[in-house]
């Protein structure tokens, strides 16, 4: 059999691509759409700027920089993962990782490449990626990984706990040699009322080629979800919290931190005429020179993940106790109930119905208040 043309190719490529997302979601490896209710940052262009020529940055190297557990990252310079950047910047601690199935030796040969080669390769020049496709029967390939770690409360209410333990369990989806997701499963637990939901959230990387299989754009679109495993009063209230807080964490907070890091490894890994990275999109006005131009690090913000986990150690040792607060509540509860029955004995009923249906107000008060000040991690 000849080998195919580049027209069928990219046909292949396409169509595998189609048919393994609908494979994985049809199975529940990945997430299904149903599970991914909002998109924010949506269609943004991947791409760098040498002088006024454009080129996208292709989704290997992007995979090694933002999502490689064994790259250590430019903005930590060089002292961890963008993983582990992520935690320390969001001032989480007690960070355990857990690798499952990650195992960059059995990743499909576009993504194996180390870095320095792909940047030779497809940003440097302007190779096609069609020698680095003759595996298709390796997709789709899917990595698994788990951090658990301690998330503080940024602003916690009386009572209530000052941390949460947060499990994400991260998977790296190789779709084919044209498309990579990233989705991160996040659980929480450590205050009532939040053991009955898991967020659900997508990174999905595409690139589009030109005839001759060279690169011609890499899309980038982001996915998020609340879903629910029981019944709860409060799901209207924790599904609009999250939903709010995912849009400013996603387009406030994450994007600007991978552009950075994008601009730091390209001007780690290219030629000194590779200088910036431009990333724009018509809806998210993100090319602000203050993204693109060069980043000092300064080293004494960046600290070791150790000595962070036990700097919030020292400061929470004497907190812990304060996770179990709604605990607390509930004891104090029961004591309420006892002592009304010893009211009823001696006032009437109206003057006590009048003093629960105002305690009852001041409760559901105070836990709109605590889930308003709850700092959902994305």
């Amino acid at each position: 059999m000849s080998n195919p043309s580049n027209n069928e190719l990219l046909k292949m490529l396409n169509e595998k691509t189609k048919e393994n997302i609908k494979s994985l979601s049809e199975k529940e490896i990945i997430f299904k759409n149903e599970q991914l209710q909002k998109k924010y940052s949506v269609n943004v262009s991947m791409e760098y700027t040498n002088n006024s020529d454009k080129k996208p940055i292709p989704i290997n190297i992007i995979y090694h920089t933002l999502y490689d557990q064994e790259t250590n990252c430019q903005s930590s310079n060089g002292k961890q993962s963008f993983q582990r950047y992520l935690f320390s910047n969001n001032k989480d601690y007690d960070i355990k990782f857990e690798k499952k199935t990650l195992d960059n030796n059995s990743a499909p040969n576009f993504f194996k490449m180390k870095i320095e080669e792909s940047f030779k390769n497809y940003i440097e020049s302007k190779n096609s990626i069609k020698d680095k496709i003759d595996d298709l029967n390796n997709y789709p390939k899917v990595f698994e990984f788990q951090y658990n770690y301690q998330h503080p409360i940024p602003k916690p209410v009386f009572m209530g706990p000052k941390l949460l333990q947060n499990t994400d369990t991260h998977k790296i989806i190789f779709i084919s040699p044209i498309c990579l997701i990233f989705e991160t499963k996040g659980e929480s637990t450590g205050f009532s009322g939040i053991d009955c939901f898991y967020t659900s959230i997508r990174h999905k990387f595409d690139m589009e080629l030109n005839e001759d299989l060279t690169i011609k754009k890499t899309i980038y679109n982001n996915y998020f979800g609340v879903n629910f495993t029981k019944s709860s009063w409060l799901q209207s209230k924790i599904t609009s919290s999250a939903m709010e807080q995912a849009e400013e964490g996603f387009n406030g907070k994450y994007l600007p931190l991978i552009i950075k890091e994008l601009n730091l490894t390209i001007k780690k890994h290219s030629t000194p005429a590779l200088k910036k990275i431009m990333i724009k999109d018509k809806n998210i006005n993100i090319g602000d020179t203050s993204l693109t131009e060069d980043v000092i690090i300064n080293d004494s913000f960046i600290s070791d993940i150790e000595d962070n986990n036990e700097k919030y150690r020292s400061n929470n040792r004497n907190e812990a106790n304060s996770i179990n607060g709604i605990l607390f509540n509930n004891i104090y509860l029961i004591l309420f109930i006892i002592i009304i029955f010893i009211l009823l004995k001696f006032l009437g009923k109206e003057f006590i119905t009048i003093i629960l249906l105002s305690l009852i107000v001041y409760y559901l008060h105070s836990i709109n208040n605590k889930l308003d000040n709850l700092n959902i991690k994305h």
